[in-house]
């Protein structure tokens, strides 16, 4: 007798996971079996606020609460993301009764009132503190976050208490500390903790002691720090705010000896001068794989300085807002086999940029590439630059060919040695060179958003005259048959995209899934889909 998938529990739980509410509610409800695994998963993320309704009526209160009880030990999940409501006394007796196998806790740790802050220790030692606590076996992930920037980590005796939580993985504070106790608090996180997140906290590097400003003794503390915590096998850092002094750096400088493989910032160092003080980030060689970084003012330095001390060829998946050519170059030159994956908003000198990266970069799967107002195809066809990333899956790019074209069109990236091209071959070429691509899935073509973003004149922009019809080499597009996403900008000429590129299109792109265009006939294409392909999701834009 054949079994059917369904019939596996192991594999409905894994199904259930990606599955919304309802989805779960209506497969919980087909036998006992599916009952038993999709109904547990329905009730495994649990907010602890009490809805508006039951406020009011005592009926519905006692009702919800009931539910709540029968269901609490099935959470696993909790959260409680309104600072300004504290946890009824009743769910809070609940919760501590019946949760103790809690995975994730995530709660402000402070109340705001109405125009006053508030901190609350009542409420952290009556409620958070013993449900961290009674589940600190199962416990993975733990977020505190204080909205109000009060000195809260001495008073919540944070070390002693993440020291017993053996098998946390994830740690998240938005809280005030200081620079010391922040590096106390990671001394006493146990082995198991991969990944650390400061979000939008109030860390200071300045103590009461006068002379903790002094940037020498910041590092020695700091180093100190890193010696006497030698066990920490921390994976992940994620620093999402505002930091005075350099305490990102400081922070850097202290895991610069440990296991970090990804770092992601989205921070602003009010002092990118303080990085002349950090001699550890500089002299120490990181293991980071994974770097996002989303500032774009102020970090060309911060970038420069973890490329210098990350080895060649380590670098897989790299997010920067922003990048200039020296950055790019260094980036390039030292992982062009290791990157897999880049994705960056803005690039200063981006046509010899994005060259560079198409020409060197052999294993590269994932490129978003934004550029002002966007780059010029004829600087990626150099003849004597063939594009090697044959592996690359995804292609979001701000390019196009500006509606004037000089004659004779120059396209090389080295001033010495310049090639010239007729304009009217340009847009075939490059569409040869994407035409090569034939692992692409996702293929994005734009050049409006950044353009308009970044410019300092945005409205004397050019617009983009590419027209991704036939006549101008889509059909040179033809094996890139494992494409699922087109999105292109058809520029400002009157001759759109038509029935013949569609017809095309589904001939030869059989897996593709959806289509994005501007400029287009509505009425015609949207009567054509709608007869010969209503199984595409098709997406008609018409500009700004």
């Amino acid at each position: 007798m054949a079994i059917h998938a369904t019939d596996i529990a192991e594999l409905r739980q894994r199904i259930a996971r990606h599955l919304d509410r309802p989805s779960l509610k209506a497969c919980s409800l087909v036998c006992k079996a599916w009952y038993l695994d999709f109904h547990s998963v329905l009730w495994e993320r649990f907010s602890y606020e009490m809805p508006k309704r039951c406020l009011k009526s005592p009926e519905q209160r006692a009702a919800w609460l009931d539910i709540v009880s029968k269901k609490a030990h099935l959470f696993r999940h909790i959260h409680h993301n309104n600072s300004r409501k504290d946890i009824v006394p009743e769910l809070r007796d609940i919760l501590l009764d019946r949760c103790h196998d809690l995975i994730t806790i995530e709660a402000f740790i402070t109340s705001v009132k109405p125009r006053t802050p508030v901190w609350n220790p009542v409420y952290w030692e009556e409620t958070l503190r013993p449900l961290i606590e009674q589940n600190k076996i199962s416990l993975r992930r733990l977020q505190l976050r204080d909205v109000n920037w009060i000195p809260v980590i001495t008073s919540l005796h944070l070390p002693g208490l993440l020291a017993s939580l053996s098998r946390l993985q994830s740690l998240e504070l938005g809280l005030s500390s200081t620079l010391e106790d922040l590096l106390t608090v990671l001394e006493a996180c146990p082995i198991s903790l991969e990944c650390f997140g400061l979000l939008h906290a109030n860390v200071q590097r300045k103590q009461s002691n006068p002379d903790y400003s002094n940037p020498h003794i910041t590092h020695s503390l700091v180093n100190q720090a890193a010696a006497a915590a030698p066990s920490l096998r921390l994976k992940h850092l994620s620093i999402h705010g505002w930091y005075y002094d350099g305490t990102t750096v400081d922070l850097l400088s202290y895991l610069a000896g440990h296991s970090l493989e990804s770092l992601q910032v989205d921070a602003i160092i009010v002092n990118p001068f303080s990085l002349q003080m950090s001699p550890t980030l500089r002299d120490t060689p990181s293991r980071l794989t994974d770097l996002h970084i989303k500032n774009r003012r102020g970090y060309d330095r911060v970038f420069l300085m973890l490329l210098d001390a990350i080895p060649p060829q380590q670098l897989r998946n790299v997010h920067l807002a922003a990048m200039n050519v020296e950055c790019a170059s260094m980036l390039v030159q030292k992982h062009h086999q290791s990157l897999e994956s880049l994705v960056t908003e803005f690039v200063r000198g981006h046509a010899r940029v994005l060259g560079d990266i198409l020409a060197t970069c052999c294993n590269l799967k994932y490129l978003k590439f934004g550029a002002e107002p966007f780059v010029d195809i004829r600087a990626l066809v150099d003849p004597q630059r063939p594009w090697v990333c044959s592996e690359l899956e995804v292609f979001e790019g701000y390019f196009g060919l500006p509606p004037s074209l000089p004659p004779p069109s120059i396209v090389s990236n080295q001033e010495e040695d310049r090639k010239v091209i007729p304009t009217d071959q340009v847009e075939n070429l490059f569409m040869q060179r994407v035409g090569q691509l034939t692992k692409l899935r996702r293929l994005v073509q734009s050049t409006d958003a950044m353009g308009y973003f970044f410019s300092d004149h945005p409205l004397d922009m050019e617009a983009d005259a590419m027209t991704w019809t036939l006549s101008s080499g889509l059909g040179h597009l033809a094996d890139l048959v494992n494409l699922e996403w087109l999105e292109f900008e058809d520029g400002d000429l009157p001759a759109g995209i038509g029935i013949p590129e569609l017809l095309f299109i589904k001939q030869h792109w059989h897996g593709l899934q959806g289509l994005a265009c501007y400029n287009i006939d509505a009425a015609e294409v949207q009567e054509w889909l709608a007869i010969e392909w209503p199984e595409l999701e098709v997406k008609l834009r018409h500009g700004l």
